[in-house]
């Protein structure tokens, strides 16, 4: 390039970077510009054309987040960076190599993201991802930002009133009607919580990023979740709203709480914006869902390990009856009061001081029989019946499954083991190798790890097990605790009962060749003697497996091929042993050997007589696959189809990636059905040669 045209190209970045463009959008122009003239080489051109825009070009940087980006342009980003910092450009400036730094910083997070890793949560914000349609012009890039706001709700005398921040009149007048019909709605789910909602309201809406190109009603569903969250605890609603970590949201809505489109083109433009960005749950009006999943698969084709959601909702009831985007749960009382007081704690003061005098004579709780028990993801709570915290263990539980009684009944079980009135604990320690009965008062009574040697044709097993609890059952005259036990190392799996007075084993060991996940004790055929009936993997069929047996004294192997067969043990009779084969998009999926199992998924369906348990889309995906519901007559099956995985099969299937029929049709449950097995005498079987 000659000096009148770097000139000329100056004027253009000067005039650009005077016009509303965000900081992702400004370092883009800057890039570029500086991308010219460092290609002559010539150090005249580059110690005259730069040095005026140095100081845009180091608050853009600094400013910069993982959004839109593509990491290999980042890289190009940092390498620019460098050279600049090498031309002597920056030497002012102390703090430029701990800008580099941040950017390099940003590329390991973009990075991690990608490949699918845990980075710092996000904060919790109803984000929306806006677009800048004049730099996607200039650019022909995907430039734009995740944005959210902070509402202010003050009560007032006259008429609502809604102040925007930044208050540009053209971003007012772009945003003027959707914040109205935002309003409407977030007062109509307020007055179903709160008693008295003022009639007129004062609004301050924050841009959090002050970006001044929002267009249209796009951000209708983000700003009615964050009216509704600020409007309850203006009131001190007696519940709460919290949006999940990490969520973005897009589409507009009307005056009835549906959820408007913007428009394919759109929706893809925003799915890629969201894809370069460390959000993991995107959520689209219904009617987009479709396309929005369309770009995704295209975006994963070079990143598959990218760990991005896409969730497509109707109307704003959806929205919030869905607990994995919006948490809505009552406040304690306690936490309500404080709020109160902190209001008003001149009227509150003299109620306190009478109520101090009653609340002594209550909070004296001298109840220490272990009643119940909560988990906090790190804790397990030891509490009496009036829910009163008797003592902690340290017991690492992820936070969502901590919540499921069904799942945490396999680390934690409370009863009256010895018949002396007073409840003992038993927990599965940290490690997970042992279980632990303590007594009321957390003294050790007893501890039981599982370390039996077996072999299969494949292999020597070590006895590193992890155990599980599965019930107590009064067996042969003996109060017993079942437990499950897997190998750490390899596949394989025991079922087997202790004293659960003194943690001795008792007779009767049930070998499986793959991870058994979840069972119960139930007498299925009513004759008096019990079963265990439960679900998992059988590493010798690379499928999973539904199994129920009746128990006994006996040590026995469930059947497997001779590989995997574990050896000196007769082969267990069984009432029922059901394969379930890998799905087409199983097989599509990389890494998948065997269906994938949903954690804590098996239910035991009292009303309607049949078990349940459902596979999932990967172990990095715990979306519902396919549900299976296995009748009381253990031959009957049906098959319920998860509405995520109906989306991406059957886009899958648009795209001729995956063979016919679509996902939810009669077609394709018959399919997967024909391929389920049966074993019967000795041999498996379709379910028509059963009878």
């Amino acid at each position: 390039m000659n000096i009148i045209q770097l000139e000329q190209e100056r004027i253009k970045l000067k005039e650009k970077l005077t016009s509303q463009y965000s900081a992702q959008a400004r370092i883009i122009f800057l890039s570029k510009y500086f991308g010219k003239v460092l290609s002559t080489k010539n150090k005249n051109f580059i110690n005259s054309f730069l040095p005026e825009f140095i100081p845009e070009y180091i608050f853009c940087l600094k400013n910069y987040t993982v959004t839109g980006m593509k990491p290999q342009n980042l890289e190009l980003l940092i390498e620019q960076a460098e050279k600049i910092k090498d031309n002597g450009l920056t030497t002012s400036y102390q703090g430029f190599t701990e800008v580099i730094k941040k950017l390099k910083d940003e590329l390991e997070k973009l990075q991690r993201i990608l490949r699918g890793e845990a980075t710092e949560s996000v904060e919790s914000k109803a984000y929306f991802p806006l677009l800048e349609e004049e730099a996607i012009k200039e650019t022909g890039l995907t430039v734009g930002i995740l944005e959210s706001v902070s509402i202010k709700v003050n009560p007032t005398r006259a008429s609502d009133k809604f102040i925007i921040v930044p208050s540009e009149n053209e971003i007012e007048e772009k945003i003027s009607e959707q914040v109205k019909l935002s309003w409407i709605n977030a007062i109509r789910i307020a007055k179903q919580y709160v008693n008295r909602v003022h009639p007129f309201h004062e609004v301050i809406i924050s841009f959090d990023k002050k970006a001044g190109f929002c267009k249209g009603n796009s951000l209708g569903t983000a700003l009615t979740l964050s009216f509704i969250e600020e409007i309850f605890r203006t009131y001190n609603s007696p519940v709460s709203i919290k949006v999940g970590d990490g969520i973005a949201f897009t589409g507009g809505m009307n005056e009835i709480g549906n959820i408007t489109n913007t428009s394919n083109d759109i929706i893809k433009q925003k799915t890629e914006l969201v894809f370069f960005s460390d959000i993991s749950l995107f959520i689209v009006p219904k009617n987009e869902e479709l396309p929005a999943n369309e770009k995704l698969i295209e975006l994963k084709q070079e990143y598959p390990r990218r760990d991005l959601r896409i969730i497509g909702i109707e109307d704003l009831n959806d929205l919030l009856n869905r607990r994995n985007i919006v948490e809505i749960k009552k406040q304690p009382v306690i936490v309500r009061t404080g709020k109160f007081v902190k209001k008003n704690w001149i009227s509150a003061i003299t109620t306190f001081l009478l109520a101090i005098l009653f609340a002594y004579l209550f909070v004296m709780d001298f109840d220490d029989n272990p009643f119940t028990y909560t988990l906090d993801g790190r804790y397990a709570f030891i509490k009496n019946k009036n829910n009163k915290v008797l003592w902690r263990k340290e017991k690492m539980i992820e936070p969502d499954l901590a919540k499921l009684s069904r799942h945490t009944k396999q680390y934690i079980l409370i009863a009256d083991v010895n018949d002396d009135k007073r409840n003992e604990v038993l927990i599965q320690n940290t490690a997970g190798n042992e279980i632990i009965c303590y007594n009321y008062d957390k003294k050790i009574i007893w501890k039981h790890s599982f370390e039996d040697l077996v072999s299969s044709e494949r292999e020597t097993l070590n006895s590193e097990y992890s155990v599980y609890m599965l019930d107590t059952l009064k067996f042969k005259n003996k109060k017993s605790l079942y437990l499950i036990s897997k190998n750490g190392p390899s596949f394989a799996s025991a079922i087997y009962r202790i004293d659960v007075t003194n943690g001795k084993s008792l007779p009767g060991t049930f070998w499986a060749s793959g991870h058994i996940m979840d069972c119960i004790i139930k007498d299925i055929d009513n004759d008096s003697k019990p079963e265990i009936v439960g679900a998992g993997y059988e590493n010798g069929y690379e499928d999973l497996v539904f199994f129920a047996y009746e128990i006994d004294t006996l040590t026995k192997s469930r059947p497997t091929t001779n590989e995997y067969l574990i050896r000196n043990f007769p082969i267990s009779e069984m009432k029922a042993y059901i394969r379930f084969p890998k799905s087409d998009f199983d097989n599509y999926e990389e890494g998948n050997r065997t269906p994938q199992y949903l954690i804590s998924s098996f239910i035991n369906n009292y009303k309607n007589k049949k078990f349940q348990f459902a596979t999932r889309f990967s172990s990095r995906n715990q979306d519902v696959q396919i549900g299976y519901d296995v009748s009381y007559n253990l031959k009957d099956i049906n098959i319920v189809v998860g509405s995520d995985f109906r989306v991406v099969r059957d886009t899958l299937v648009a795209h001729g990636l995956l063979n016919p029929p679509y996902t939810d049709t009669e077609e394709y449950k018959e399919l997967l059905k024909s391929k389920i097995l049966y074993w019967k005498n000795g041999k498996w079987v379709k379910k028509e040669e059963l009878e």
